[in-house]
């Protein structure tokens, strides 16, 4: 399947697991959680906390840029998540985990 179909369906899932009335009621997602998941597997790469200054690389968007992106929704971190770009390594998440780092990044957006 062509990547771009992947991306779509990837987006379309997590959108239906992450925005489901059912789901939202029994599970609720855990940005502390999040943020130690992130701080473990993504901060050899990316600067983690909320801080707008801090750059790892010059070529790595920090989780702050990252959540601070004016598209940016929990749907279309699932899928930049799930189908990682090349250079990005695949991290095998659970269903929890995934919401729990989603909801660490999108915690950091600035209130506007």
């Amino acid at each position: 399947m062509p990547r771009r179909w992947l991306q779509w369906l990837a987006a379309v899932s997590m959108g239906a697991v992450l925005t489901s009335p059912a789901i939202a009621q029994s599970v609720v997602a855990d940005p502390g959680r999040g943020r130690e998941l992130s701080e473990s597997l993504c901060s050899t790469c990316h600067i983690v906390d909320a801080s707008p200054g801090n750059i790892a690389k010059s070529d790595i968007s920090s989780f702050f840029s990252i959540a601070n992106r004016v598209d940016q929704s929990r749907e279309r971190l699932a899928s930049a998540i799930i189908f990682p770009h090349p250079e990005m390594p695949k991290v095998s998440f659970t269903n929890s985990e995934l919401r729990d780092v989603i909801s660490y990044i999108m915690s950091l957006r600035e209130k506007k």
